[in-house]
């Protein structure tokens, strides 16, 4: 019996993961992921395609068709066929402008993908602090049904002493049907919290083994110097690069691409010739300018969008880190200040029963103390889902 009890142990324990094993579990596995990459792939090929020629035009001239004989192909001078090709050949810096851009757009493409990981990683915490609070909360209220089954049983047999003891058996039998419906709840949203985790995961996961210690934040400054390295403001700057490429690209259109024409003549009765075209098509509207012009106000306004996006991601982060040292304080009060004096005063109302005390306030005092125990579970857990928010936002995986 104690070799099974030991086998399971270990099993439980090789089975448990902890939170950033399950994050690296979701990043190497996670679909969403994987389509990103095939794309980032796809725009490999892109930046190969930028470096190719425009396709040649190849054509055949039969000139001159006779309606009376239209076979006939020696019945004037000015009958002819011809094989035409023609190559046209981007001016110099174009084909390195058009690659620059397309890496341009891979850049986005990848700070995107950074973005899809953080927030993966950002999501899959959040989850497990949930389950570990929900976990947590359904341990406290199952220690509480117990405690008042206990009081029950207590209340039934002062009850022959005491009238007032039926009423105190009541509000102890309402206080365990609260308790009960809390558990059925807590069950019910922890059930449906492993299921996000497998999906976020893609596998099942049978506990979380980490222990959250409450630890002191670090400073603000911290997370307002990791700015940069969010992705989503890191994609607004290559957003930026993209229009400015582009801008560049379209500037270079001013100057038309030269093409060059060769064919070969056949005339029955004549010498075979060849004939060579140089040729570009002339920029006589000024389209090419007024969509350079555009461009340079879209790099204006991808600019801005990306100083926009700074400002409020500053602003975020200190919301945030209200929002933690907010929970952070109220856990501290919670845990040294206030459970402890109850705690206290619930050992003073326990010896006061012995000596026959009011039954009613300890079941009072006991629901209070189990609502100020789950106030502090919540606090807890919210705490390391806004440290997990506050990570992300300074691109931590």
């Amino acid at each position: 019996m104690r070799t099974l009890l030991l086998v399971l142990l270990m099993t439980s324990i090789m089975q448990a993961q902890n939170i950033q094993q399950l994050v690296n579990k979701s990043l190497a596995q996670h679909p969403s992921l994987k389509t990103i990459k095939h794309r980032l792939l796809a725009m490999d090929e892109k930046i190969s395609l930028s470096q190719n020629f425009a396709n040649p035009d190849v054509s055949l001239t039969i000139n001159d068709i006779q309606f009376g004989d239209p076979f006939n192909r020696s019945i004037e001078p000015m009958q002819f066929q011809s094989i035409n090709f023609k190559q046209k050949f981007p001016w110099f810096g174009k084909l390195d402008a058009r690659k620059t851009y397309t890496q341009a757009q891979k850049s986005v493409l990848f700070d995107s993908y950074d973005a899809a990981k953080v927030n993966l990683a950002k999501e899959v915490r959040m989850t497990a602090y949930t389950i570990k609070e929900i976990e947590t909360r359904i341990h406290i209220v199952q220690k509480y049904i117990d405690v008042s089954k206990q009081n029950i049983k207590l209340y039934t047999s002062y009850a022959s002493t005491e009238s007032k003891n039926h009423t105190n058996s009541m509000n102890a039998s309402l206080l365990l049907t609260k308790v009960k419906i809390k558990e059925a709840t807590y069950k019910a949203i922890l059930k449906s919290q492993k299921a996000k985790l497998k999906y976020l995961v893609q596998s099942k996961v049978n506990r979380i083994s980490n222990r959250l210690v409450m630890r002191k934040p670090r400073s603000l400054n911290y997370y307002l110097g990791k700015i940069d390295n969010n992705p989503i403001y890191k994609m607004h700057l290559s957003q930026k690069n993209v229009a400015h490429t582009n801008q560049e690209l379209l500037a270079l259109d001013s100057t038309p691409d030269p093409y060059v024409k060769i064919g070969y003549f056949n005339r029955n009765g004549f010498n075979d010739y060849a004939s060579i075209t140089l040729g570009a098509a002339l920029p006589l509207y000024g389209s090419e300018k007024l969509k350079t012009e555009a461009a340079r106000i879209e790099v204006l306004a991808a600019q801005s969008a990306s100083l926009d996006y700074k400002s409020s991601l500053q602003s975020e982060i200190e919301t945030m880190y209200a929002k933690l040292m907010e929970a952070y304080t109220i856990y501290n009060i919670l845990n040294k200040e206030t459970l402890p004096q109850l705690e206290h005063m619930f050992e003073l109302t326990q010896a006061s029963i012995q000596q026959g005390g009011d039954l009613f306030t300890y079941t009072n005092l006991l629901e209070q103390k189990l609502n100020l125990e789950e106030e502090s579970i919540s606090i807890k857990a919210e705490y390391f889902r806004t440290q997990a928010k506050l990570k992300s936002l300074i691109g931590e995986l």
